[in-house]
């Protein structure tokens, strides 16, 4: 039978409260003052919605492809709004991953340092970039939730994937830089409504760097701003998101002296699901996490049915049953049998 990979989400974890003092915050660095405020205007000198955009080098920035789309002409204003830099025209794009690169004369900015997306897994902290007025950089802390895949949506194949974050990512926002604890770049940030539901991502740095990369065209222009190929974000998966797979029921063992546990995965697709990935997070009596577990469930699961969990957990109760108040069952991912 053929396997197709789909690794999904539940909802983000709010990073409020005691949970953002868990994770230390970081000046932005270079990536802040790297971050321009992009003002774009279509052939009849007409504003378009505004964007958020990051130097690489002295002559180009990174911008998600919707925010020029359509665009005849723009600037781009840096922190402080003391400097505005008149935007020659597209040198590349990738419209399925929103991306593209904007060629600007001697642009007076730091550029960005990349680091390689791959080394984020779930649960790193992240730091979404964002500069909302041309004033200065407003830092959004989140964490990684995971992966997500594109195959077969919009013409994509098994390669084609954006990283979930809950870092919150305003419509302006969008196109900023996110950076690891270290203040590196590992993408940029995208943000997507479904049905009212707002889903954030990170555009996978290697793609941003190819891109960079890829030979430029004899004249630089906006001749070429217009949509040609569906994004990947236009698609409709947020459905599949929220309800594929779920996690319910959890229960500590019926021997109060033991911290074992078990729980159960509830397939709601039409066609069996296998290799769930789960993270259990455990939560004390102010909301705070006190602990993680990763777990991974080998076990087929029949379409419109659930399966109970072998007895996971630790033997000694102390260690986090005393402690939990309420726990969490976040699925990670999961391959759909076709």
């Amino acid at each position: 039978m053929k396997i197709r990979l789909l690794i999904l989400f539940s909802f983000a974890l709010n990073i409020t409260g005691s949970f953002a003092q868990y994770i230390k915050p970081i000046a932005p660095g270079t990536a802040g003052v790297s971050t321009v405020l992009l003002l774009m205007r279509d052939e009849f000198d007409n504003p378009l919605p505004m964007g958020n955009g990051f130097v690489v080098d002295e002559n180009h920035i990174i911008v998600n492809f919707h925010t020029i789309e359509n665009s005849a002409s723009g600037v781009a204003v840096t922190k402080g709004g003391n400097a505005r830099y008149k935007i020659s025209g597209l040198v590349n794009k990738d419209e399925k991953r929103d991306i593209a690169v904007l060629y600007i004369e001697n642009i007076d900015l730091k550029p960005v340092i990349f680091c390689d997306s791959v080394t984020l897994e779930p649960g790193d902290p992240v730091y979404a970039i964002s500069n909302p007025k041309g004033l200065e950089a407003v830092t959004e802390l989140g964490i990684v939730n995971g992966v997500v895949n594109f195959k077969g949506i919009s013409g994509g194949t098994k390669r084609d994937s954006m990283i979930q974050i809950t870092a919150t990512v305003q419509p302006v926002g969008n196109g900023g830089p996110v950076v690891n604890k270290n203040g590196e770049v590992v993408g940029m940030a995208a943000s997507v409504d479904k049905k009212g539901t707002l889903f954030n991502f990170i555009i996978p740095s290697g793609y941003i760097q190819k891109l960079i990369l890829k030979k430029p065209p004899k004249v630089i222009s906006f001749a070429k701003t217009k949509r040609t190929k569906s994004s990947f974000f236009s698609s409709d998966w947020s459905k599949s998101l929220r309800e594929a797979v779920i996690g319910t029921s959890f229960k500590f063992d019926s021997n109060p002296n033991t911290g074992f546990y078990n729980f159960s995965i509830q397939n709601n697709l039409s066609k069996p699901v296998r290799n769930i990935k789960c993270l259990i997070i455990f939560y004390n009596s102010t909301q705070f996490p006190l602990e993680t577990e990763a777990i991974a469930i080998s076990q087929t699961i029949s379409p419109k049915l659930s399966i109970r969990t072998d007895i996971l957990g630790r033997p000694r109760r102390n260690e986090v049953r005393d402690l939990t108040f309420w726990t969490e069952i976040r699925i990670l991912g999961f391959e759909v049998v076709e």
